[in-house]
């Protein structure tokens, strides 16, 4: 019922609160959500920093693993092939073969 000398006013229905843009909306509201959204931001921010700092620490360990291991693969070639020149070495001894190099001094050219 209207007063007299003022209007009837329209009911709200969802559809006009939600046509208004600036319905629900205050200053004091608007900062609130900036805020939390501003914390949450740097709250992931850190959260991915952490994990990038502990993803290098990771490479950077197994970076040394791996060259821990290759000088160990290395050191292995190393000593196999030391070891297969040996035993080369007493066979030749062993079966009474002279090397190639002695060869070459006693046989004439």
């Amino acid at each position: 019922m209207a007063q007299q000398g003022q209007p009837a006013a329209a009911p709200q229905t969802p559809l006009t609160a939600a046509a208004s843009p600036l319905a629900g909306y205050s200053i004091p509201g608007v900062l609130h959500f900036i805020q939390i959204e501003w914390r949450r931001f740097e709250r992931d921010r850190n959260e991915w920093e952490i994990e990038r700092a502990d993803l290098k620490a990771r490479v950077a360990f197994l970076e040394g693993e791996r060259r821990g291991m290759e000088n160990v693969k290395t050191d292995l070639l190393r000593r196999v092939k030391m070891l297969e020149y040996a035993l080369r070495q007493e066979r030749y001894d062993e079966a009474g073969f002279t090397p190639r190099s002695e060869l070459r001094k006693v046989l004439p050219p």
